[in-house]
């Protein structure tokens, strides 16, 4: 029998899908798939050891629609989060003998084979879905999958890459004496092998290539970090002075530039090349957050100055734009309980009881604020204010606590002096692993698209083996959280997922592309192998365990015992269920 499975993975096309496949469809036909190979690991494996199959269902519960072939019946059920087989002679659940079944040939009765085929086939259909994704991601790799080229996006203030000089826009091309890097994830692989010592990074700028020099100190990159990505702001501007030629055109915080004098623009990067060669007149598109679309004239002023001049960004200040994502665009009542993937700078969702105000709210911080200096350090991004922000603690775990900071923000035009003390709270990273960290309850503005794409093609042979690589990698990340969650190292109501997150992923995949959507499909099925492995009655692996004992005892478990242990595993997988599906509308509602 197949269930849905407990731990949702998430994994990051050219191929969009998401016009064909709606959401719920694009899940369920992802649910469908997963169930269907699962299934068929059990039908085929019983095929071959002459157990008769009479029901094939992709879901349980009442059939609706279906066909009878050669004894068995193919069926499509009402509940459509699972699946089973039924062997000849054996209940779904417990395996025991079914009466309206006696009249078969007994030589084909699933509970008459010998154990060892008995646990063939058992496990034949974890076995499918974790060798599924090998053949997924070799196709991928083979076909030729969308990566990030090594065009640089965005380089952070400490790093091997500002040290080196480094700017967003360069390409990288080699590093040592390394083949020409074609993608990011090369670059990664390329850069986590290094020891401490002195190495070369070869890079392309315009019509230039750079050979630059960094030097490694023991513990290699992951000492320092690289401090470059492929990604890059968005076009989404803030406008932090109301008199500037973008405000007295009418720009507002929040909105996105689609076009200047013409010419598309999907980045910052793209918008600062095309301002810069740009009159003192601009005719742009916009679109609010509703995706409400303007055009615009803005002029340029040299009358007018910015109060506080930001050096990154000379093109679009000209005119009193800035990437929004050095703006406040929300400040918490309190931080509460953390919400994780919610507010970047630490902001929870708001508590039914009553709190202290947030740190930022008591200090005077407003909607629309410009981070411009922490402690006397310029902020250039918004990592800096969580760098700065995490700088303040003191002490560890939950005796913790962050001294005061003074931070200058622009607001109106006008430079604004603030003092304020970040509160320590108790959160969770991306991987749900639980940490001590100060907040001041601010949410950022904005954020990143991916740069440029390229495809990376492999041959069959090494495409087989990364591919192999890749699902091993997963399925260990997989079984490490499952490790953590029981010794409570991370949040379990944050690192798992049923149906609603699944539809979730699903969509999101589907609207990203082909290649992305494949990619979802190979990590729910390891997942689903996975769990289904678990010991618990209900599922495949409670009876590999049933199973497993015959095969050490040399007779089966009692009836009694397995009816017994399948009602308590029903019950806990029922309850489980339940709490992860609400744990899934709560994430769906962003509370």
């Amino acid at each position: 029998m197949t269930l849905l499975p407990v731990l949702a993975t998430s994994a990051f096309g050219l191929l969009p899908i998401g016009t064909v496949l709606s959401g719920p469809l694009a899940a369920v036909l992802a649910i469908a798939s997963l169930v269907f190979i699962h299934e068929f690991g059990h039908f085929i494996v019983a095929k071959m050891c002459g157990v008769g199959v009479t029901i094939f269902s992709l879901g349980f519960g009442r059939r609706i629609v279906g066909f009878e072939y050669k004894g068995t019946d193919y069926r499509i059920s009402l509940i459509p989060f699972g699946g089973y087989v039924r062997l000849a002679g054996a209940d779904p659940f417990s395996y025991d003998e079914d009466p309206e079944e006696r009249l078969l040939d007994p030589a084909q009765a699933f509970h008459r084979r010998p154990v060892w085929q008995r646990i063939a086939v058992i496990a034949a259909g974890p076995a499918m879905n974790l060798v599924l994704p090998v053949f997924v991601f070799t196709a991928l790799l083979m076909a030729g999958e969308p990566r990030p080229s090594t065009e640089v996006g965005s380089v952070a203030p400490e790093g091997i890459a500002a040290e080196v000089g480094i700017r967003p826009g360069d390409r990288i091309l080699h590093i040592d004496d390394s083949p020409e890097l074609r993608s990011f994830s090369e670059v990664w692989e390329a850069l986590i092998p290094l020891t401490e010592g002195p190495h070369r990074i070869a890079v392309a700028r315009g019509d230039q290539q750079l050979d630059l020099r960094f030097t490694l100190p023991e513990g290699g990159v992951r000492a320092v970090g690289f401090g470059a990505d492929s990604q890059r702001l968005s076009t989404q501007i803030g406008v932090d002075d109301p008199a500037s030629p973008a405000g007295r055109a009418g720009l507002r915080n929040g909105d996105s530039l689609l076009a200047v004098n013409g010419v598309e623009v999907r980045d910052w990067l793209a918008l600062e090349a095309v301002l810069a060669t740009a009159g003192d007149g601009l005719q742009v598109q916009v679109a609010d957050s509703d995706g409400k679309k303007r055009d615009l004239r803005i002029q340029a002023d040299p009358a007018w100055t910015s109060a506080a001049p930001f050096p990154d960004y000379r093109a679009s200040q000209r005119f009193g734009m800035l990437p929004s994502s050095l703006f406040v665009s929300a400040v918490a009542a309190s931080v509460g309980e953390p919400q994780t993937g919610g507010f970047l700078s630490g902001c929870g969702p708001q508590p039914a009881v009553q709190t202290p105000a947030s740190p930022a709210e008591r200090a005077g911080v407003l909607a629309g604020d410009r981070f411009l200096r922490i402690d006397g350090e310029a902020v250039l991004s918004w990592s800096d204010v969580l760098r700065l922000v995490r700088r303040t603690m003191e002490g560890e775990g939950d005796r913790a606590t962050a001294r005061p900071i003074d931070i200058e923000m622009v607001r109106a035009g006008q430079v604004v002096s603030l003092t304020m003390t970040p509160e320590v709270i108790e959160d969770t990273d991306q991987l749900a692993r639980y940490y001590f960290r100060p907040v001041i309850g601010v949410v950022s503005m904005g954020g990143y698209v991916e740069g440029p794409m390229v495809r990376i093609r492999y041959a069959m042979g090494p495409a087989l083996a990364r591919g192999s690589e890749e699902t091993l990698r997963s399925a260990r990340f997989i079984l490490d959280m499952f490790g953590s969650m029981a010794t409570r190292e991370v949040a379990v109501k944050d690192s798992v997922g049923g149906p609603v997150e699944i539809f979730r992923q699903a969509k999101a995949a589907a609207e990203m592309g082909a290649f992305q959507y494949a990619r979802l499909l190979a990590g729910l099925s390891i997942s689903l192998g996975i769990v289904n492995l678990l010991p618990v009655p209900v599922l495949d692996g409670g009876q590999l365990f049933f199973f497993i004992l015959e095969a050490l005892r040399g007779r089966p478990v009692s009836v009694a015992l397995r009816e017994r242990a399948q009602q308590v595993g029903v019950l806990m997988m029922v309850l489980l269920m339940l709490t992860v599906l609400v744990w899934d509308i709560q994430r769906a509602l962003g509370s």
